[in-house]
């Protein structure tokens, strides 16, 4: 998928973590893992968790606020509001409705895009039709505290909750997004997943009391994403009339510092180039890009005439990568 060439601008942008901190000592009493593992295994220090009454909606709300503020806009300017996510509030209504009545907002579009850690960039096609109407919300949420494994030390090291969230709107001459590129690989279905709670198995039709928790094979996932990753990349290059020894900032999706160091060396990368926030704040699903990216922006590493390449991986199997111009 290529969006035209006059794309999308970024007008604001925002983020949320909450406050609670979980270290590695905290993991280790969970799942029996030793600090040290942990740290020599992912990189991750440490990751933050909401509150049982702080679904994604909160955390989304929150990041959308933000960049509402950083674009000098009001809510009710929006002209869409899409929330990706793989852990919504509930199956339905829509996470992004409930977003819109945290913020008392209401007659705007809003539904979710579901590519879990891939989704936002998913949702950035998806909101080149809304834009023509005027400033769209596009946010990243994810409470994977909520379905991962506390014993399971594979998944429960990794993950953490997060909102990133941007207002995309018609670029200027000299910026905007020049290309997406997605693909999705269904052969490899089960390397991610969660087994209950959806229509092929509903909870009340299962006794096993972890069938609604995440599930990841890791070792796979990298041996697939060795090859799935620099395609998608050179392609979005490609269509940007770019190489990528041309883009001057990545911001990848976090799935794990060593994953972020992984994926450096496949796109032949300079280190130094490429941002990271897994250390501190862990794999936050489909926020990781928009949070990662509001961070970078927010501290200069990011500027304006900037090329930055936005790239990562997600369960399906997905990979996706797009070239915007700052």
């Amino acid at each position: 998928m290529k969006t035209a060439e006059q794309g999308m601008g970024v007008a604001g942008l925002g983020w949320h973590v909450p406050g609670l901190r979980i270290d590695n000592e905290t993991i280790s009493r969970w799942s029996g893992a030793d600090p040290g593992w942990v740290v020599d295994r992912t990189g991750v220090e440490e990751r933050r968790y909401a509150a049982s009454d702080e679904p994604t909606s909160a955390l989304a709300a929150r990041a959308l606020s933000m960049a509402l503020e950083d674009a000098g806009l009001r809510g009710e300017d929006l002209a869409g509001v899409i929330v990706c996510t793989s852990t919504p509030d509930q199956p339905q209504p829509p996470t992004a409705a409930f977003v819109l009545a945290r913020l008392g907002l209401t007659g705007i579009p809003a539904f979710d895009v579901n590519g879990v850690c891939a989704g936002f960039l998913y949702g950035l096609g998806a909101a080149e039709g809304w834009r023509r109407h005027g400033p769209v919300a596009l946010i990243g949420a994810d409470k994977y505290s909520s379905i991962v494994n506390p014993a399971d030390r594979r998944t429960v090291s990794l993950f953490g909750d997060g909102a990133g969230a941007v207002i995309l709107e018609p670029p200027t001459e000299d910026s905007g997004l020049v290309s997406v590129v997605a693909r999705c690989q269904p052969e490899h279905l089960d390397l991610v997943r969660v087994r209950a709670g959806g229509s092929a198995l509903p909870l009340r039709d299962t006794e096993d009391p972890l069938a609604d928790r995440f599930e990841m094979e890791g070792r796979a996932i990298v041996t697939w994403a060795e090859t799935a990753l620099p395609v998608v990349a050179q392609q979005a290059c490609e269509e940007a009339g770019l190489t990528l020894a041309d883009i001057d900032r990545f911001v990848l999706h976090q799935g794990s510092p060593r994953m972020v160091e992984l994926c450096t060396k496949w796109l032949g990368a300079a280190p130094g180039k490429v941002a990271l926030s897994a250390d501190r704040f862990g794999n936050t699903g489909a926020a990781s890009i928009p949070l990662t990216l509001a961070i970078e922006v927010r501290q200069g590493r990011i500027r304006r005439g900037d090329r930055v390449m936005l790239a990562g991986l997600g369960g399906g199997t997905a990979a996706c990568a797009s070239v915007v111009k700052w």
